[in-house]
This record gives structure tokens, C-alpha cells and sequence, in this order.
């Protein structure tokens, strides 16, 4: 199996199933025709502001674990050295906020958001899934507090600090850390951290499959700019 086969472009890699809606989600209304959403929740305070035109820039790196040495792209192994996540619409579910994120580099499908009661939920979108009955899972807690740990359905989630400071190219930021390990291909385990900084969105993700007989690769992700629609931009 090849390393790049097995690494691809991720923003949310935990689904810990907490609730299934059922809804129609087609339709995406500008979110200056919703002002109601805005008194539900206010978007800047989120860990994951889902204002749209919001927009992350990230560079991304891949490192040999058992060298230490970070790879450089080739022919076999041809990563993007960057990417931009951005909010391309919302609408509402059940009364609630409901952002759709896409990357530029698939600007297809997306990861659709909406803040609940006990944190941020979740559902992937497939670029060809025109699925109209989305199934929500928590994906980030919040509140949430340090050594918290939440299961479900195979997928182990646990908040290993809720202060923790990280310093990536846009600077050094105040975040939950998110650690989450997912059952893999080939009996492997897939284990994925993920940084937020309340307001500013995701901030670093290391991700890695542990599988027998491949070499493992961390793949690291950081924000390198971002610029949000209601908020200061850096």
C-alpha cells in the first residue's frame, strides 16, 4: 500500500456518533439572511468560527517517524505543501447553525458543522454523495475539560489539555487538544491530534496510520494565515 494512498487531505478525522438527524441540507442560504443565526450562536466565540468567507491558510509537511526527517514531494509521493480551508455557505438544521467547509483543493463536498449543546458536530460530505439525510456526530466537545475522554462506536477521543500553547507561522495560540485514535486499514490505527484556539479555528492537526509492516509518516498541518469575516485576521 502505497504512503499516499493512505495520507490524504483531513480537517475533521474524529466522529464520535452522538446524534443521527434526518434533514434536507441541499440548499445553502447566505448567512446575511440569517440573522437569526447569529443570536443562536455567536460564531467568533466558537472553537471553529462558521461565519462564511471565513478562510484558513495551512502549510503541510510529512516526516519519516523513524528518521526524524521531513520528506520532500516526488513522483511516488506527490503531497500538496499547502492548502486553504473556507467556509463556502450555511443554512439551518433543527433551529441550529449549519456551516458547510470545503478545501480549495477539492472544491467539491466538505465537512458540514453546527454547533450543539455539547459542543461541534459533525458529518462528511463525499464529493459525489448527494445524500440528503446527513448523520451528525460529535466531533470536538465543548466545554470540555483536561483528561476528558469520550467513546464511541470504535472511535476513542480524549482532551489532553484545554491551555496548551502552540506556536505555528501565524503565531502562538491558546488551544484544546484533541487526540483521537480511529480503527485503520489492514488492522492499523489511525491516530490524529488536533489543536483549536477558541475563535480562531484549527491551528495545528499531526496525524499518522500505525500500520504493521509500512513505515509511518506524520503528517503535520499548521496554520500559516487566516482571515475572518467578523474577527481580526492574521
Amino acid at each position: 500500500m502505497k504512503v499516499s494512498s493512505i495520507l490524504s487531505i483531513i480537517f475533521i478525522l474524529m466522529s464520535c456518533s452522538d446524534i443521527s438527524k434526518k434533514t434536507e441540507i441541499n440548499t445553502i442560504v447566505p448567512l446575511e439572511k440569517q440573522s437569526a443565526i447569529h443570536t443562536i450562536n455567536p460564531y467568533d466565540s466558537l472553537l471553529i468560527p462558521l461565519s462564511e468567507g471565513n478562510m484558513w491558510f495551512f502549510d503541510i509537511s510529512y516526516q519519516d517517524i523513524s528518521t526524524g526527517r521531513f520528506l520532500e514531494p516526488n513522483q511516488e509521493f506527490p503531497f500538496p505543501q499547502a492548502d486553504t480551508l473556507y467556509v463556502h455557505g450555511s443554512t439551518q438544521l433543527d433551529s441550529s447553525p449549519c456551516s458547510l467547509i470545503r478545501t480549495l483543493s477539492v472544491q467539491k463536498g466538505g465537512t458540514w458543522y453546527t454547533p450543539r449543546e455539547k459542543g461541534i458536530y459533525s458529518w462528511a460530505q463525499d464529493p459525489q454523495d448527494t445524500t440528503s439525510l446527513p448523520v451528525f456526530s460529535l466531533t470536538y466537545k465543548y466545554p470540555a475539560y483536561k483528561n476528558e475522554k469520550y467513546s464511541t462506536n470504535g472511535i476513542y477521543v480524549s482532551v489532553k489539555d484545554t491551555a496548551a500553547l502552540i506556536s505555528v507561522p501565524a503565531g502562538t495560540f491558546t488551544c484544546y487538544h484533541y487526540f483521537s485514535k480511529t480503527p485503520g486499514p489492514n488492522g492499523g490505527i489511525f491516530e490524529n491530534s488536533v489543536w483549536l484556539s477558541k475563535g480562531i479555528g484549527m491551528i495545528k492537526n499531526e496525524s499518522v496510520l500505525l500500520t504493521k509492516g509500512i513505515n509511518p509518516v506524520r503528517r503535520i498541518v499548521q496554520l500559516r494565515k487566516y482571515l475572518h469575516s467578523n474577527s481580526a485576521s492574521r
